[in-house]
């Protein structure tokens, strides 16, 4: 159920609901099925006249983490969102995945923050927190993993995954 390269629009293909004769039960339930897609990397692309939503004002930022307290002081915060991208400097998808962030990171808004781990400088934090290969990107929100990714993405899916994840509450709720 990729949308990339198909014929014709989202609503053409069906992968959008008609809003005649649908009511808020199912146009809920729909929604959510295109957000666990889009979560799960099936769709790859979704246009939706509501899913442009403004952010505030600025860039996102992004600060690198000095070993495993600092990370640990990040996942004790129980408030706000934040995503932790944990990556190597040796590695061509990890600095792939970087680039992509950084040019996601205009378009997020000023509360969007990101935290980047090397895990070749601390050895421990991967063996700690249960990371593997390289890069692992995990969304946090409000102290709890919403997401996490273990490959690399391309630059579109980084951006749109990023403007969702970091998008004022009432944007998030299912219509």
């Amino acid at each position: 159920m990729v949308s990339a390269g198909l014929p014709g629009g989202p609503r053409e293909r069906g992968l959008l609901p008609l809003a005649k004769g649908m009511d808020s039960a199912m146009t809920r339930r729909w929604n959510n099925v295109v957000a666990s897609l889009l979560g799960t990397g099936l769709i790859l692309t979704l246009s939706c006249a509501r899913a442009r939503v403004p952010l505030a004002a600025g860039p996102g930022r992004m600060e690198a983490l000095a070993g495993l307290d600092a990370v640990n002081a990040v996942l004790a915060k129980r408030t706000g969102s934040c995503v932790l991208v944990f990556h190597t400097p040796r590695s061509a998808p990890c600095r792939g995945m970087l680039q992509s962030i950084r040019q996601a990171l205009p378009g997020l808004g000023a509360e969007a923050v990101i935290y980047t781990v090397d895990t070749d400088s601390d050895p421990l934090i991967g063996a700690a927190l249960g990371i593997g290969s390289v890069p692992v990107v995990v969304f946090l929100r409000d102290g709890s993993e919403v997401d996490r990714w273990s490959a690399y993405r391309p630059t579109a899916m980084v951006r749109g995954a990023l403007r969702r994840f970091f998008a004022p509450w009432p944007a998030r709720l299912p219509a």
